[in-house]
């Protein structure tokens, strides 16, 4: 199958011109001329995406057609083809826009310079336009301040992501009570090549952007322009830099998360494990009770409670073990209301110490999560929450589940986060009390990150702090995630 590169070879002598044409046919596109003066006029109006140009012609030689196809020609690539070399000749290749050499007879030579020589175009090419892509986005704030509607924010995302090197599509999406509108733009696939994103613009993920593209430096372009337009709306999203990214650019960032993450994970499981332990203890008085009485449903029922406590024992320091030893990350589908239950023996009586805890109608649906570790973000988000609310204020968590994700609302009647520290609230040590380490949201943006979810914090209208955790689904699939051990 031939590719969409357009080759056009310069050449009077019939034998050369034919044999190159029937070499390079079976990859790209080739034409043909005899003469320095037919190159001219096929340079003029047409464009190529190679010249192969013969040093000695009778009109015009090999090095004044192939500067004419540098001053006509879009970063072709331009290939002389000689068997020797004069002083003039010699000259030109030394200048720094030189043309390729390629010697007589050439062989295989031909066809290795121009697959590398176009290679090496195609990757200059994407570098440029990630560097003008970078350049333009200066301006995009701008423009998100210009907007006063969130049509008009939506059709500036579009139109800016739209413009991005390797993006195949971009909409935004309008979801309410009857369903899914496309507010700007066409429809964009969930399946297909290259990569997908679905990204909330608003607080509440009612309003989202949509895009299919190709290339991770698009998709990274298009998710910085979403977090942009998020801020626009009062949101502001964590945003980490990869696991593995940040063992390799900052070995030290990532010990502190893991091992801070670690404490939180041990806490846990000593609170787990004195629950079970109490569980297995009462389930092994009622084994007595019933042995004694020689009550046979009440010891079956009895060793079954034993069992299930015992497995969950294990099952926790199984968990605790992978982690501590590999940084292994196992996700799994969990039943909504079961995460909540277990927050609220977590944290629940914390938050109950200094506040009203409320908990809304929780959906009938299932997450893909790593419990232990995402049970610590929220039983943090609840205690924050209980902090931060004033005596007999109040704490709510609601959850909303949709196709794709379940969101997760914490709300509470405090001051909200302070400006001055806003913009690094999940970096470790940002803290908004003099009390408070500053590593617990930076803990629970590590670990966001682990399980496939993000977490996200706006001012809450007419209340304190509201603080979103998102997780998909249980149809959705989530990849097991592993952190390099840190050498310790």
């Amino acid at each position: 199958m031939k590719i969409s590169a357009r080759i056009l070879v310069v050449d009077d002598d019939d034998h050369v011109r034919e044999a190159l044409v029937d070499e390079l046919s079976v990859s790209y596109l080739v034409e043909a001329v005899a003469s320095g003066g037919e190159a001219f006029d096929a340079l003029s109006t047409q464009q190529y995406d190679v010249v192969i140009s013969d040093l000695k012609m009778p009109d015009h030689d090999g090095i004044e057609v192939l500067e004419f196809a540098r001053q006509h020609q879009r970063d072709a690539v331009r290939v002389l083809l000689t068997g020797y070399l004069d002083e003039r000749a010699h000259r030109a290749l030394l200048s720094p826009d030189a043309p390729y050499k390629v010697g007589k007879p050439w062989h295989d030579e031909i066809e290795v310079v121009v697959q590398r020589a176009l290679e090496q175009r195609d990757t200059t090419r994407r570098l440029n336009a990630s560097v003008e892509d970078a350049l333009e986005l200066a301006t995009f704030d701008e423009e998100l301040r210009r907007t006063s509607t969130p049509m008009e924010l939506c059709e500036t995302v579009v139109r800016r992501a739209l413009t991005v090197e390797g993006v195949l599509a971009c909409t935004t999406i309008a979801r309410s009570e009857v369903g899914e509108h496309t507010f700007i733009g066409g429809q964009v696939a969930k399946d297909g090549p290259g990569w997908y994103l679905d990204l909330p613009l608003d607080a509440d993920g009612d309003l989202r952007v949509r895009a299919r593209g190709i290339g991770d430096g698009g998709r990274q372009l298009v998710t910085y322009l979403a977090h942009r337009a998020q801020r626009r709306c009062g949101v502001l999203e964590a945003r980490v830099s990869s696991v593995q990214s940040a063992v390799a650019g900052g070995q030290r960032v990532n010990h502190l998360m893991r091992q801070a993450t670690l404490g939180a994970l041990t806490s846990s499981l000593l609170h787990d494990l004195a629950s079970t332990v109490q569980a297995m203890s009462a389930a092994l008085g009622d084994l007595t009770i019933a042995v004694d009485e020689h009550d046979t449903a009440m010891l079956t029922e009895a060793a079954a409670d034993a069992r299930a406590a015992g497995e969950e024992i294990v099952q926790l320091f199984v968990q605790m073990r992978r982690f501590i030893r590999d940084g292994e990350v196992t996700t799994k589908p969990i039943r909504i209301i079961d995460l909540v239950q277990r927050a609220g023996r977590l944290a629940g009586g914390y938050v109950r110490e200094r506040a009203q805890l409320r908990v809304a109608e929780l959906p009938d649906a299932t997450v893909v999560v790593s419990e232990p570790l995402f049970l610590q973000v929220l039983a943090n988000l609840l205690r924050n929450a209980a902090n931060a609310s004033p005596t007999h204020g109040i704490v709510d968590l609601k959850v909303v589940a949709n196709d794709d994700e379940v969101v997760f609302t914490v709300i509470d009647d405090g001051p909200g986060v302070a400006p001055g520290i806003a913009d690094q609230m999940f970096e470790a040590f940002a803290s908004n009390t003099a009390e408070g380490t500053g590593l617990g949201l930076a803990i629970s943006a590590y670990v966001m990150q682990l399980v496939g979810g993000r977490i996200a914090y706006r001012r809450a209208a007419d209340r304190g702090a509201c603080f979103t955790v998102s997780l998909p689904r249980a149809n959705k699939r989530v990849p097991t995630t592993t952190i390099p051990p840190t050498g310790d």
